[in-house]
């Protein structure tokens, strides 16, 4: 159809709904433990408040479920922009400034992993750049890196970026969900634009060596002691679950104390320990200790017994997570 001569583009809104009643009336249920009624269900599938809203893939590896979703909402994305800078050659508004510039008015694409979000397209620089650069950069000469987790391949990417670095060494159990990575979220895991670089995956990098396993197997296997000083590093970033997620292993990662050990037995004496430790406390927000972020607290008292001389919490609001996150530096 056409509105005063111009042609109408359409757009479809919908959304998923579930049937049947659920929390308070089926023993056991706990909205938490299904991604289709919390998450990803109440923030992206239920809703009817995105102008766009596109399924990029939803697949289980052999770990997760992986969803990756485009939306696009005001205020923080135009529709009308954004059908300007993908308009065909033949349309009169080729000469548009969205159509020079369609990286500017892309839909912002996220990723879930069982049901959580991870990451965003436009909170991606906001959180890996928090993450990474200020301890990076308080450590005197960081050559030797070693992430665990990560998978989308930013925290590799912001790594990289520092001239000093000769190694990376990161460990991510899921290998399916890199290969989904490389495929579907390349901007997160692009090295084309880095000094000297001739990849265009941050995954294939010379300086990269990326194992597929159990982090916490190998860490413990390879720092039982502080005995191995050749495979040392100076700075460990942890871009792991956040420490509230209802997973199993999230209580292993933030209070297992031989794996602690083991990566403070990884670090030089003067090396660094980075973690994300998940959403800002409010206003009104308990004690870690008696609140729902107990595993927060925890991981910084161990660190602390274990002899981490100095901690530095931070926190940053522009994430995409709804709220602001927060982060440790511990030297």
């Amino acid at each position: 159809g056409k509105l005063n001569g111009n042609p109408l583009e359409t757009s479809m809104v919908w959304s998923h709904k579930l049937r049947g009643f659920r929390e308070e009336f089926s023993e056991g249920y706990d909205s938490m433990d299904n991604p289709l009624d919390y998450g990803l269900g109440h923030e992206v599938l239920n809703r009817l408040t995105f102008d766009l809203k596109d399924e990029v893939v939803s697949t289980a590896t052999k770990f997760q479920h992986v969803d990756i979703f485009d939306v696009m909402e005001v205020p923080f994305r135009s529709y009308a922009f954004y059908q300007k800078s993908i308009a065909r050659a033949d349309d009169e508004i080729t000469d548009s400034y969205e159509y020079c510039h369609p990286e500017l008015f892309k839909p912002d694409r996220v990723l879930y992993l069982g049901g959580v979000l991870q990451s965003s397209f436009l909170g991606d620089a906001p959180y890996h750049e928090a993450l990474v650069h200020p301890v990076m950069i308080a450590h005197h000469n960081p050559r030797r890196v070693a992430i665990i987790g990560g998978g989308e391949g930013a925290t590799l990417r912001e790594v990289l970026k520092h001239n000093t670095v000769e190694e990376v060494v990161m460990i991510d159990i899921d290998e399916e969900l890199i290969s989904l990575a490389k495929e579907h979220l390349k901007e997160w895991n692009d090295c084309s634009d880095l000094i000297d670089s001739n990849v265009q995956s941050c995954f294939d990098h010379p300086k990269a060596s990326i194992y597929f396993c159990d982090a916490m197997k190998w860490f413990i296997d390879r720092f039982n002691d502080k005995s191995n000083d050749e495979m040392k590093f100076d700075v460990i970033i942890m871009d792991a679950l956040d420490p509230n997620d209802a997973v199993d292993i999230v209580d292993e990662l933030y209070t297992n104390t031989t794996f602690l050990q083991s990566l403070y037995n990884g670090l030089h004496d003067d090396g660094a320990f980075i973690v994300q430790l998940g959403e800002a406390p409010r206003l009104k927000s308990p004690p870690d200790e008696y609140g729902s972020f107990q595993n927060r607290a925890r991981v910084i008292h161990t660190l602390e017994s274990l002899g981490m001389e100095t901690m530095h919490p931070y926190a940053e609001g522009h994430s995409g997570f709804f709220a602001p996150w927060t982060y440790l530096g511990a030297f």
